[in-house]
């Protein structure tokens, strides 16, 4: 009679599980395929990367691996919003610290929210995320391109430990894509009324713009934007058909980058920019940590936008250009490509390339009406500049 070793059956069923497991997430999860959370009751959505995933809803406890989409939280789910944030990245106070100031002001308990690290700069803590017990991390589409093997890393690991991750997209499909992500968190925040009249309004400011280009006749300006986060000495990045490259192409405008970066998001070298010589020029901004940055956001003063956006329009070679000897250089905040708000840099867009067409549309007024209808706190600052 041949003994059966318990201890080892159970041993060996247990190794061919999770190597099974293993297997399952790596090259299923990682890459777009179905992938649900170990409790099967509740919530089954659909995210951003395609991915299906169960959660239990409303949720209560939420990491943030971008900590800048708190303001879509808490569009969403109002006041009480910062009570339901357990974790988040860095993010908002590296570059958004004008954001970050305002709203720390009205919810101080925001400044103790543990900080979990940042995918890009490979200091993310998994275990510092599972320690927290969130009922789900939101993750961002992008986080792939930037940190593809650390977001894959992170997935993996989080879905071992029974963490449902759900993906939302404000930044490789803006325009598109916004709109959807809003509507993933009000379904998993049980706050699908409050999402969708937020889908509504913005929908009703961009088809303002797309019902009148359609009318348009003729070539639109060339253009080139610039994330202005350094130094006026150092040009930073440009962008192909993606992010604020896509709001370009949307608002009618010929993006001079585009032949260049294509579907990536990198600098271009002075000499290009000068023998394109676009038309318009716009500078985006944020409260950045390079001191010659150019400063936009809750917080900037027009004088502080104007000193700061100074250096870039002398930058050599520049005086050459179209767009500034004939007037044509703008500032806008950086952060209004990567969020719901899009709909107003679609706006001040197409006021710039087409003014007689646009002159009664105000994006700044259409911007404060939204925070005093959607947004738990004030509209302030400055996010939008001319520099002549």
């Amino acid at each position: 009679m041949v003994k059966i070793n318990y201890s080892t059956v159970v041993a060996v069923s247990i190794a061919i599980l999770v190597v099974v497991a293993i297997g399952f997430f790596v090259y299923g999860n990682a890459f777009g395929k179905p992938a649900e959370s170990t409790e099967k009751s509740g919530m089954t959505i659909t995210d951003m990367a395609g991915r299906t995933v169960t959660l239990n809803a409303p949720v209560e406890r939420i990491v943030l691996t971008e900590s800048s989409k708190t303001a879509e939280l808490a569009a969403i789910a109002g006041d009480g919003f910062a009570e339901k944030i357990v974790g988040w990245d860095s993010d908002i106070k590296r570059n958004a610290g004008d954001e970050y100031t305002v709203f720390v002001a009205k919810y101080p308990q925001l400044a103790d929210i543990p900080d979990v690290g940042w995918l890009d700069d490979g200091t993310f803590s998994t275990e510092k995320v599972i320690s927290l017990k969130p009922d789900v991390v939101i993750m961002h589409n992008f986080q792939f391109m930037w940190a593809g093997d650390a977001t894959a890393d992170a997935l993996t690991k989080l879905e071992l430990a029974g963490i449902p991750v759900v993906f939302v997209d404000f930044y490789m499909d803006p325009m598109v894509n916004s709109t959807k992500s809003m509507l993933v968190l009000g379904k998993i925040l049980d706050r699908e009324d409050r999402a969708g009249e937020i889908v509504d309004f913005y929908n009703e400011q961009t088809d303002i713009v797309y019902s009148r280009l359609a009318t348009v006749n003729g070539t639109g300006p060339s253009v080139y934007i610039e994330c202005a986060s350094k130094d006026p000495s150092d040009y930073s990045i440009s962008y192909g058909d993606v992010s604020w490259g896509s709001i370009v192409k949307k608002a009618g405008g010929n993006n001079i980058a585009e032949p260049l970066l294509a579907g990536t998001s990198k600098a271009v070298s002075p000499e290009y920019l000068v023998s394109q010589n676009p038309d318009i020029i716009i500078l985006t901004g944020r409260n950045w940590p390079a001191p010659g940055s150019l400063k936009l956001g809750y917080t900037a003063t027009q004088d502080t936008v104007r000193s700061t956006m100074t250096g870039f329009v002398q930058r050599p070679g520049w005086d050459t250009i179209d767009a500034v000897k004939n007037h044509e250089v703008y500032g806008i905040y950086h952060g209004y490509c990567f969020s719901i708000y899009n709909f107003a840099a679609l706006e001040a867009f197409a006021k710039w390339f087409y003014p007689e067409e646009f002159r009664d549309v105000d994006p700044d007024a259409v911007l404060k009406e939204y925070h005093d209808r959607f947004m738990p706190i004030d509209y302030s600052g400055t996010f939008f500049y001319s520099y002549y």
